[in-house]
């Protein structure tokens, strides 16, 4: 947690919550809409307003066990809610070599979801229409994370 003093006598604070661990996330070569861990965000205090939200999609590693190169299929979005874009891929992110691992990373949504997540509450991630080029692109131990910047 982070606090900065604004000029207005208001403390401006975060606080991040994460996911449960999803053992695999599979990206198959034709479009479909994988299911991402549910975040629960608890605790925020009494009388806290959000101003900015974001979301983080974190994985341990990513495995392509193809016989060619593997990569996103086409730009792509994960999804809070029902429809509300949180975390822009591009085509050909995440490429990897045939029959390789390499580790991972956390990414971190640009787009404010504050609209959306605005209050403690569970929040259901989706990545809509997921494709790789070949067959299945896995992404090991998912987690997903929001961020919330907030003002007391």
């Amino acid at each position: 947690d982070y606090t900065i003093e604004t000029s207005v006598g208001r403390s401006l604070c975060s606080m991040d919550f994460w996911s449960l661990p999803q053992d695999v996330v599979t990206i198959p070569v034709g479009p479909a809409d994988p299911t991402l861990p549910n975040v629960s965000v608890a605790g925020l205090p009494d009388g806290a307003t959000i101003e900015r939200a974001i979301a983080m999609f974190k994985f341990r590693m990513v495995e392509n066990d193809n016989i060619g190169a593997n990569a996103l299929n086409g730009d792509q979005v994960i999804q809070v809610a029902p429809d509300v874009p949180a975390i822009n891929f591009v085509d050909n992110q995440f490429t990897i070599a045939a029959k390789t691992r390499e580790g991972g990373d956390v990414v971190i949504g640009a787009i404010d979801i504050a609209a959306t997540v605005n209050a403690d509450a569970a929040y259901v991630f989706h990545w809509e229409a997921a494709q790789a080029d070949v067959a299945s692109l896995l992404f090991n131990d998912v987690q997903m994370g929001i961020r919330i910047w907030y003002s007391i």
